[in-house]
């Protein structure tokens, strides 16, 4: 279904599976219920622009790799301990007077001190890890990438951190023998999947149906409920169209198409968060609506934030960690956008040196572009 052809009225699967658990239950990180969807908000405007065209100076397809990586991760960092806060006045008071505004939590291990993420980077590189060892063959990079999931289920690399339900399930799945492709559960549309869909992006930075096309193939491992394909497309489309420098209406025009071709609820969601980030509504109303539990929450969050700050990775990575919601995932989202947009140069320093594995991260995301 085309952009222009959205019929908001019609029925269509929007909620995620009561199975996944949300805030305050054990195992939390990617449920809760989410809306069917808002009420119609105004279609895109492809004519409007809201900020500059670009950040201010274009950075290399290396940079920008480096940027979607690092910034992915640290958005997982900086959005791990508010996660399951619950309001944005308790995140404000727990870091006064403005929220977070560095990392806030590090470990310290094999005597390094780091910030951690979470199981939304270590998921991510999994996916990432299966698309550089094959890239030519859906099948064949679809059965190497259950089989590292099946493995992170079992030893994830740093310990578990707070794995979601869905994404334990369809491992559960696929170690059994389920086909990849039926892994997940039918109703499952938590924002497990969508968190971790970035790297085909990058990947299929040239070749943007396989990249829409395989990281809504990648969903179904552990995700089939339409809100999650409509999310993990839009998240690789999203990212594909950065790479190509495209404007930001550009971007968020399509990732809203490609969203409608598998959840029209999914695409009127971001519509709704479009305008409200074009209008100023402020963060504290929008997301306060979209936790991002769900996946089409989890997206919506996404481009709410990165139209209010395409060229600011610092302030949409903070943005999307001070929300009471799935921060971590949020926060993810909204840096692997920004820093895909504006490069590893517009990072803060010291967080891309604090990050955990930065030197690693840095290595896989340089593999892409070689």
């Amino acid at each position: 279904m085309s952009e222009d052809q959205l019929n908001f009225g019609f029925e269509e699967s929007g909620e995620p599976d009561p199975g996944e658990s949300g805030p305050g239950e054990s195992g939390p990180g990617e449920s809760g219920p989410g809306e069917s969807g808002p009420e119609q908000p105004a279609p895109v405007d492809s004519s409007q622009k809201t900020e500059s065209d670009g950040p201010l100076s274009e950075p290399t397809r290396e940079q920008r790799c480096l940027g979607a990586v690092l910034g992915g991760a640290i958005g997982d960092a900086m959005g791990h301990p508010t996660e399951f806060m619950g309001s944005f006045e308790s995140i404000r008071r727990r870091y006064p007077p403005n929220g977070v505004t560095q990392f806030e939590l590090f470990w310290d291990r094999d005597g390094r001190r780091f910030a951690p993420y979470t199981d939304d980077t270590q998921m991510s590189e999994c996916v990432l890890r299966a698309l550089l060892d094959e890239s030519n063959d859906l099948d064949e990079c679809m059965k190497g990438m259950a089989e590292r999931f099946i493995e992170w289920s079992h030893s994830p690399q740093g310990g578990h951190r707070a794995p979601g339900n869905a994404c334990l399930s369809g491992c559960r799945a696929l170690e059994s023998g389920v086909h990849w492709s039926e892994g997940g559960g039918p109703t499952a549309g938590g924002c497990g999947s969508v968190m971790r869909a970035y790297p085909f992006g990058l990947v299929f930075a040239d070749d943007i149906e396989r990249a829409e096309d395989w990281a809504v193939a990648h969903s179904k491992l552990t995700h089939r409920d339409p809100i999650a394909l409509a999310a993990s497309a839009a998240m690789a489309v999203g990212v594909v169209r950065i790479l190509r420098d495209e404007s930001v209406t550009t971007v968020i025009s399509e990732m809203v198409a490609a969203a409608c071709r598998y959840s029209a609820p999914t695409a009127q969601m971001m519509c709704r968060a479009i305008d409200e980030a074009r209008e100023g509504v402020n963060p504290e109303t929008t997301l306060t609506r979209l936790e991002a539990w769900a996946a089409h929450e989890a997206i919506a969050a996404a481009v709410y934030i990165f139209v209010r700050h395409p060229n600011d990775p610092r302030t949409a990575i903070l943005e999307g960690t001070n929300t009471p919601g799935d921060s971590d995932s949020i926060a993810t989202l909204a840096g692997a956008l920004t820093g895909a947009r504006c490069g590893i140069e517009a990072l803060p320093e010291d967080w891309v040196k604090d990050v955990e594995r930065s030197d690693e991260l840095r290595e896989l995301a340089l593999r892409i572009s070689s």
